[in-house]
């Protein structure tokens, strides 16, 4: 029998973020992956920490973002020291054109009210655009700029959280699968695996889209998160062609520092194989090379899929299970996973240890909030 303070349920960047953290406070962790670390979707996102350039304006999710941005300021330093891992942080900014005026007045909106909560924010015309990035050849209105927004390469981190967390004394397993939750009288006290079991007092699920595979006593769920599938590419041109992340209504292209381009991404829902279709990459080319048309010059490097999960409102579920002592949720990060990790393993640890304070966060994530007893949906 092995026994923990806390088990977390899954080998993603948000698993790992909160291991690090509550290993950090002393606590002791076991982590539970049923392949390798880092082997789904946060390997296979772009990496964007865009919490200004794509969130809607919604005042729980967007304060949790973009704090959460801002922490990795603090976090990568600490933490490539801690698991001697770079993770590749650029604050290189990003620019969402817009190409009608309707796309440029949503745009407007959204700088207005994103400077009026203190965050930098830019419009920039057509030809400020185009001297800022020269390669951009698109016929655009102008773009909204995001100097704040970054990026990290999304394994790495993930790596690096893991590697940090063993380091403060974390035991990671790999390859071993969870078969289901254990308890009774409404108390979770340990996992059955194809390794044996585990107890703790506290059980993290971050199994990401997987989160619903797990079973729970006495007929009970875990939330219903949809998959959504999503395809991406990478390409190397032969030097630097442009320096921001451009992000448009159909394509994203982002420069990494390791000289590749990353292009994406595909949304396709209830699909949870990571098959490439040449017709998906053929449009994400097609739209990438419309906008910068030098990409076409560029050398193949490689193409991916990821599974992503999505919640009915589309705010993860972060927090304690509505009918369960000692079981926590951390799923549901959609399209943010990456951005949203550096705060959701503080925030996370914070509420494991009752020190949680941001009442609105607690009720805008809770796990709880669509449900009705014994049954989420």
């Amino acid at each position: 029998m092995q026994k923990y303070d806390v088990i977390i349920i899954g080998g993603g960047i948000n698993g790992g973020s909160i291991a690090y953290q509550l290993s950090k406070r002393n606590y002791r962790v076991a982590v539970l992956e049923k392949e390798r670390i880092a082997s789904e979707a946060s390997s296979a996102a772009a990496g964007m920490l865009g919490a200004q350039v794509e969130p809607r304006i919604d005042g729980a999710f967007f304060d949790f973002a973009r704090k959460s941005r801002d922490y990795f300021d603090q976090l990568v330093p600490e933490i490539e020291q801690v698991s001697d891992q770079p993770v590749e942080f650029l604050k290189n900014g990003m620019l969402r054109i817009a190409f009608s005026e309707e796309e440029a007045n949503m745009l407007k909106e959204r700088i207005a009210w994103q400077q009026e909560q203190g965050e930098p924010a830019e419009w920039l015309s057509a030809d400020q655009v185009y001297q800022m990035e020269p390669e951009l050849k698109a016929e655009i209105v102008g773009a909204a700029s995001f100097p704040k927004d970054g990026q990290v390469m999304p394994a790495q981190l993930t790596k690096a959280f893991f590697k940090g967390a063993s380091n403060l004394g974390a035991d990671i397993y790999e390859f071993t699968w969870v078969k289901g939750l254990l308890g009774k009288n409404g108390v979770i006290t340990g996992v059955e695996t194809t390794s044996g079991r585990f107890y703790a007092e506290h059980i993290v699920v971050a199994a990401g889209a997987f989160t619903p595979h797990l079973s729970l006593p006495d007929g009970a769920s875990l939330p219903t998160l949809t998959p959504v599938k999503g395809e991406i590419l990478a390409v190397r041109p032969e030097k630097p062609i442009i320096t921001s992340t451009i992000y448009s209504p159909t394509v994203y292209i982002v420069p990494k520092a390791n000289g590749e381009i990353f292009i994406g991404a595909t949304e396709r829902e209830g699909i949870y194989d990571k098959i490439v279709s040449f017709e998906s990459i053929r449009r994400l080319s097609a739209e990438a090379c419309r906008i910068v048309p030098a990409l076409r010059s560029a050398e193949w490097s490689r193409a991916w899929a990821g599974v992503r999960p999505q919640t009915i409102d589309g705010l993860p579920y972060l927090g304690p299970h509505p009918d369960f002592k000692g079981l926590w949720l951390a799923a549901g990060h959609f399209r943010n996973g990456i951005l949203l990790s550096a705060l959701t393993g503080v925030w996370m640890a914070d509420q494991i240890e009752g020190k949680a304070d941001h009442l609105e966060w607690k009720d805008a994530f809770d796990p709880g909030r669509h449900s009705q007893k014994g049954v989420i949906p």
